[in-house]
């Protein structure tokens, strides 16, 4: 009974300091670099995995708390891309081989979410500091798996595509975000999001897939009450 008066109460005070507060409601598009890391560091071979172009956008609604907190929701639609390349280190020469024998596979994922960031945020004039949690759903995924291997000085190259990788649909992290009034609608901002969550399936993987991205854009107020 304690707990169901509890949230009846939190649902009371937030209604509350919605119709009391100023709001606003508007769009926003970003783009920047997004990385998916691996740590599966493997044996006898060179492991790196490097940042690839990534875009979202999506709304946003927010009211104030007081003359300088506020709290913020967000719906985006968030693409996310990362490269990872493995390059073996093995001495081809104790098999026969060439000293220039080596393979080299590269991995190219490609991951799109619906996310749903939620921000504390902090007011200093025209600069709003916001800082939260952010939850993904993966609705599309696809991967390129090149691999480049030398033998005997001819190379072979496997280039091939898969329409689904094996991840989990849930993804989530802390987010910041930056954003700088240029006037009554229209902001500039930067964002950074960093997954917690390994969302690479499977009981007992052998790596762990998480995922980075770092953004800047602009977010325009279509509606606010003052």
């Amino acid at each position: 009974m304690y707990i169901k008066r509890s949230f009846f109460l939190l649902i009371l005070v937030t209604l509350n300091l919605i119709t009391l507060g100023q709001q606003q409601f508007g769009i926003k598009g970003n783009g920047g670099l997004s990385k998916i890391t691996n740590s599966m560091n493997p044996e006898n071979a060179t492991q790196t995995t490097q940042f690839g172009p990534s875009e979202q956008a999506g709304f946003f609604y927010s009211f104030q708390l007081d003359k300088k907190s506020s709290l913020s929701f967000e719906l985006l639609a968030s693409q996310i891309e990362g490269k990872e390349t493995f390059k073996t280190n093995y001495d081809y020469t104790q098999w026969g081989g060439n000293k220039n024998d080596q393979m080299t596979f590269i991995s190219y994922r490609h991951i799109s979410y619906l996310s749903l960031p939620v921000f504390y945020g902090l007011r200093f004039k025209k600069l709003i500091i916001n800082a939260g949690f952010q939850t993904s759903y993966s609705f599309s995924s696809s991967e390129r798996y090149k691999s480049v291997i030398t033998l005997d000085e001819t190379i072979h190259t496997v280039d091939e595509k898969s329409d689904d990788i094996n991840i989990k649909k849930i993804d989530f992290g802390p987010k910041a975000e930056l954003i700088y009034n240029l006037n009554e609608r229209l902001a500039i901002e930067g964002s950074y999001y960093y997954g917690i969550h390994n969302i690479q399936k499977g009981d007992a993987p052998i790596w762990t897939l998480k995922i980075q991205q770092a953004s800047l854009g602009i977010r325009y107020t279509l509606w606010a009450n003052q």
